[in-house]
C-alpha cells in the first residue's frame, strides 16, 4: 500500500488490485499465540478517485459470498459514519458503531469499516480522503476460517511439525531471503538477525532452508553469550536494553546467562 498513496493524492479514477506481503515485527512478544504472525498477505483492491464506497462494499460482500463466509450471525461490520451504517446494514450485516474505526498514517487516511467474523479481523474498508477507497483483508486469517482452525497457524501454509515460533519465522525469513534481505545488524537485516536468533532457541536449524544462516550465526552466538556470562554476575541488574545495547543479547535470551 504504501507504494500507491501518492496516488490517492492525484485521484484519475482508476482501479488497482495487489497482493502485499507485509512484515511486522511489533507484536513480536505475542508471536505463537495463534493470533499474530510476523508475516502475511494483504489482498487489496483500491480506487483513486473512482468507484464509490458503496461499491467497494458491494465488493467485499461479493467476497464473503464467493467465499462462503456470509453468515448473518458471525459476520459484524464497524463502520465509523452513520451514512455507512446504513449502506451496510442495508446489505443485511450485522453492524457496531465504532466512531473511533479512523485509519491514518499520518498524511493519509479516511474513515475505516471493519470487518469481523466472529471476534476475528479479517478485513476492512478505508474511504480514503473521502474520495477513494481502500480495500484489504488478511489471507492468513481468511484462509483460518475457511479450514476450521482455532489457531492462525495452523492452517495449511505451515509446517505444523514445527515449534509455532520455528513456523511463524521460518515462513518470515524465507520470504525476506526472497526479498534479497540477509542478517545483519541495520535496518531490516537486523530484523532478519532476530528473527534468525529467536527461531534458534527452539530449534538446531537441521533441514531449514536457512540452515546456512543458522550455522554463521551459531558460531557468534557462542562468543557473545560467553562475553554475557561473565558479564552477568556484575550487570545483572541491567535493563534489557542495556543488554541488548551492549553486548547484543536478545531480552528473550536473558534466561541463558543466570
Amino acid at each position: 500500500m504504501q507504494k500507491l498513496k501518492a496516488r490517492f493524492g492525484s485521484p484519475d479514477g482508476s482501479t488497482y488490485g495487489s497482493l502485499q506481503s507485509c512484515v511486522r515485527t511489533n507484536d513480536l512478544d505475542l508471536i505463537g499465540d495463534g493470533s499474530h504472525l510476523t508475516s502475511f498477505v494483504m489482498v487489496g483492491n483500491f480506487s483513486f478517485g473512482g468507484p464509490s464506497y458503496e461499491h467497494s462494499a458491494d465488493l467485499w460482500t461479493a467476497i464473503l459470498d464467493d467465499l462462503g463466509l456470509r453468515d448473518g450471525s458471525v459476520i459484524h461490520v464497524h463502520p465509523s459514519r452513520p451514512d455507512h451504517r446504513r449502506l451496510w446494514e442495508s446489505r443485511g450485516f450485522a453492524v457496531v458503531d465504532d466512531s473511533e474505526c479512523v485509519w491514518t498514517d499520518g498524511n493519509i487516511g479516511g474513515h475505516c469499516c471493519e470487518v469481523y467474523y466472529g471476534g476475528l479481523e479479517i478485513g476492512n474498508l478505508v474511504n480514503t480522503l473521502e474520495h477513494s477507497t481502500d480495500v484489504g483483508f488478511g489471507l492468513e486469517r481468511v484462509l483460518q476460517i475457511l479450514e476450521g482452525k482455532s489457531r492462525v497457524d495452523d492452517t495449511s501454509l505451515f509446517n505444523q511439525q514445527d515449534h509455532p515460533i520455528v513456523r511463524d519465522h521460518l515462513r518470515t525469513l524465507q520470504l525476506m531471503r526472497d526479498c534479497g534481505v540477509v542478517p545483519g545488524n541495520k535496518g531490516r537485516e537486523s530484523i532478519c538477525k532476530r528473527l534468525l536468533r529467536r527461531m534458534m532457541l527452539h530449534t538446531d536449524g537441521t533441514g531449514t532452508a536457512v540452515r546456512d544462516w543458522i550455522e554463521v550465526e551459531r558460531a557468534s552466538h557462542c562468543k557473545r553469550m560467553d562475553t554475557g556470562k561473565r558479564a552477568w554476575k556484575k550487570h545483572k541488574d541491567k535493563s534489557p536494553e542495556w543488554w541488548m545495547d551492549t553486548f547484543g543479547i536478545m531480552p528473550e535470551e536473558l534466561y541463558l546467562l543466570a
